[in-house]
Order: structure tokens, then C-alpha cells, then sequence
């Protein structure tokens, strides 16, 4: 176990590495992320092959197909010779199956003079000799390939830059790098004139092309890889910091009520107030009157005696039974009733009516406390606990909920008093 003088000189250390990272903020999140579908090789197939239809409204007309065959033509050294006739009246589908059941992800023709079949890849590998049996299927979809001349049969296996090549001696190999950099270079050379909706679609796709093939790198993702090394690298030390913060916590459980009367002044904590002994991780205060007998609905303070179908109990409670009290210095505040029986249902209608909303929530709202008005949890706030005076401070800052809630109780008394009155009455 490293000692205090230790551990400061480590995270002397860790602070500098952390500081020495410039700050980074998330970029936003491409469409296909956002819907769950980055990785989904269908929806990468749908999007590149609507940009490559020039019958597709985006207004790119055939300037995105033009240029994803120059590059092709380029990177394979097989040029694909076509002419603006048979641009404008090509074919762009997708999922295409033949009669043998072999399924082009992308099938480009151009009617008699040539096609190009299209299989992409994201994550998955080729399948078992997928592209070979592609190039010996004697039909693309339901065309038979000899009304196409020989020289006019293209078939590209598209994939990320480094992924494994295609099988077949039919197939060229291009990338999606090669995709990113034909469309945005049509792009960098269009000077304003395409519809700017879809440009911004493309745009997109091009990110998630990018993010996800790993073509750049991220800035934000680069920046959390380093700080997770960091936590690596610390890991030990930080984890000592946290079982310290756990083994305070266990203690201060043991005796919360007697550290926590000590920080509250004389004056506010009165003969009206309890602090429920056991089970003591519950951290629960209450009123007098807030906990009501089985029998007949009469003031108590022991837990046992408002058990069954009638008893009722309703009280503040601190959550130091939570790690996260002390490991994240978080001190949540709450008022709360657990008994489901008739005296919570009443007072359940009574403190969400109107009447009490007017006089409780101009309290609540002063404080910054949130209102939540369930049957079980009524309102709650959460503080923050300067953990370098751990135990002293969380009980501090408990007795700054306990008197900043004060005004709050009192209210929540004389609803309390009318709900068990209209039950006895009943």
C-alpha cells in the first residue's frame, strides 16, 4: 500500500498528463450512429447506391456515378468505358438475386453495353467463395450475362483499405477511402451548385464512412484513448482512493446520527425531530407524527410498530448506504413514504392537490428541489460534498438539507395532520 506522500506525488504526476491533453468536445453524431445502424452494411448499400442513381432526386444528376468510376478505373488500372448516353440511362439497384440465388449487394447496368457488380463490405469478410461463384453465375439477376459483352462485365469487391482482398481473379479490389475521396473531391470542385439538403446528406455518410473505417483520426476519440491509458496507468492508485472513500463510508453508517447531530445547531434540531436507529444505513429523520402505530394510527418512532395494513411512515432520508455518498461526493436528500396502505394514498391526493402544490412549491423551487410527487418519493435534492473533508463534510452538508428542508416540513406536517384525520373519520 503506497503512502500519502506517495500516492500525492502519483497523482501530482496524473493531473500534469491530464492537463497536458487539450480539451475536445464530442463531435455530433452522423445520422446512421444516431439510428443505430453505423455498422449496418444494408444501409451503407441503400445510401452509396442512391448517390450513384442519377434518376435519384438529389440534384447530383450523374456526376457521383462519373466519379466513383473514374476512381475505380484509376485505382484499378481497368478503365470502365462508358459514355454520357449510357450514363443517363443506367440502372442503380440493390439486393439483386439470380436464379442460382447468388445476391449482388449493388448491381450498376447500363442496358446491352456493360454492368458492374458491386460487393461491399463493412465489418464481415467475403463469404465462402462468394465472388467466385458471382463471376461463374451465368445471370445477373434475371438477365443472362451473354446479352452484355465480355468486355463490358465489371465487378468491384469494396471494402476498408486494409481488409483482406476479394477471392476471385474476376474481381477488382477498391476501398472506401477511394468512395470518401471521388465524391469529395465532385464536391470540392461543385461550387455551390448542388441542393444543399443533399449535401449535407452526403456529407454524412461520408462521416460515418470515415469514422468507421477508421480514415482519420478522431480528435475526441484519440483525446479519450489517451485518458483511458492514463486510468490504466493509475488504476491501482485510484482504486486505493476509493476503498479509503468505502471503508470512511462503512464507518460513518455505524454512527451517522450521532456525526450528523453534531453538525446541526442546538436551536433547529428539536424535541419534534427523530433519527431512526435501525437499520441505521437508511439514514432516516422524521417528525413527530410522521410515523403512525398499526393499531390506531397513533405517534411512534419504532419501525416495527407501523408494520401491517394501517401503519404508515414518512420521513427524510440520506443516502449513505450508496458508495457514490463518498466515492462521488453526493449527497442525495429525500422525502419518502414506503407503507402502501390507505393513510399514503390520502396523503398522496392531499399533497399533490392544488391547495398544498400553491403553498409547497414556491418552497421547493426557492430551494432547487425537485418535485417529484410519487406515491413513494415526494421530493428529493442532491448535494455535492467536498470530498477532501470526508466523513466531517458529508454530515455537514447534511445538516445544511436537514435545516434548508425545515420550512418544507413544516407544510408537510399539516398535510400529514389532515390526511390521518379525513382516514380516521373514514
Amino acid at each position: 500500500m503506497a503512502t500519502g506522500e506517495e500516492l500525492t506525488d502519483r497523482f501530482r504526476e496524473l493531473r500534469t498528463s491530464l492537463e497536458a491533453l487539450p480539451e475536445v468536445t464530442e463531435p455530433p453524431k452522423p445520422m446512421l450512429r444516431i439510428l443505430g445502424s453505423a455498422r449496418a452494411e444494408q444501409k451503407w448499400n441503400t445510401l452509396l447506391a442512391y448517390f450513384l442513381d442519377p434518376s435519384q432526386p438529389h440534384g447530383f444528376g450523374a456526376d457521383l456515378l462519373k466519379a466513383f468510376l473514374d476512381k475505380a478505373g484509376q485505382v484499378t488500372n481497368e478503365e470502365i468505358d462508358y459514355y454520357h448516353r449510357d450514363i443517363e440511362q443506367v440502372s442503380v439497384e440493390t439486393e439483386v438475386t439470380s436464379q442460382q440465388n447468388n445476391r449482388l449487394d449493388i448491381l450498376i447496368r447500363a442496358p446491352d453495353e456493360w454492368f458492374i457488380c458491386i460487393e461491399s463490405k463493412v465489418d464481415a469478410s467475403e463469404g465462402n467463395r462468394q465472388t467466385t461463384r458471382y463471376v461463374e453465375d451465368p445471370h445477373i439477376g434475371n438477365e443472362e450475362k451473354n446479352e452484355y459483352p465480355e468486355d463490358g462485365r465489371y465487378y468491384l469487391f469494396l471494402s476498408k483499405e486494409h481488409a483482406p482482398d476479394s477471392s476471385a481473379s474476376g474481381f477488382e479490389d477498391i476501398s472506401w477511402r477511394d468512395v470518401v475521396e471521388a465524391f469529395q473531391t465532385e464536391l470540392n470542385l461543385s461550387h455551390g451548385q448542388y441542393p444543399e439538403r443533399s449535401v449535407s446528406q452526403l456529407e454524412d455518410f461520408l462521416s460515418t464512412i470515415i469514422t468507421v473505417t477508421n480514415m482519420e483520426e478522431n480528435d475526441f476519440e484519440q483525446i479519450q484513448k489517451e485518458k483511458v491509458q492514463l486510468l490504466s496507468e493509475y488504476r491501482n492508485d485510484i482504486d486505493e482512493l476509493f476503498e479509503a472513500a468505502e471503508s470512511l463510508r462503512k464507518r460513518a453508517v455505524e454512527e451517522w446520527a450521532e456525526l450528523f447531530r453534531s453538525q446541526v445547531e442546538d436551536e433547529l434540531w428539536t424535541d419534534e425531530w427523530t433519527t431512526r436507529s435501525e437499520p441505521r444505513e437508511w439514514g432516516c429523520i422524521f417528525r413527530h407524527g410522521w410515523y403512525l402505530d398499526n393499531a390506531n394510527l397513533e405517534p411512534t418512532t419504532i419501525h416495527d410498530e407501523t408494520t401491517g395494513n394501517r401503519g404508515f411512515r414518512l420521513h427524510f432520508n440520506h443516502l449513505i448506504r450508496k458508495q457514490e455518498s463518498f466515492s462521488k461526493g453526493q449527497l442525495t436528500y429525500r422525502l419518502r413514504s414506503p407503507t402502501r396502505v390507505a393513510l399514503r394514498d390520502e396523503f398522496h391526493r392531499l399533497y399533490n392537490s392544488d391547495r398544498w402544490q400553491d403553498e409547497l412549491e414556491p418552497l421547493l423551487n426557492e430551494r432547487g428541489i425537485t418535485n417529484k410527487g410519487n406515491k413513494q418519493d415526494y421530493m428529493l435534492k442532491t448535494y455535492d460534498v467536498d470530498q477532501s473533508g470526508l466523513p466531517e463534510s458529508y454530515f455537514e452538508t447534511l445538516a445544511v438539507a436537514f435545516e434548508e428542508h425545515i420550512p418544507v416540513a413544516e407544510v408537510i406536517d399539516r398535510i400529514v395532520e389532515e390526511a390521518v384525520a379525513n382516514v380516521k373519520d373514514n
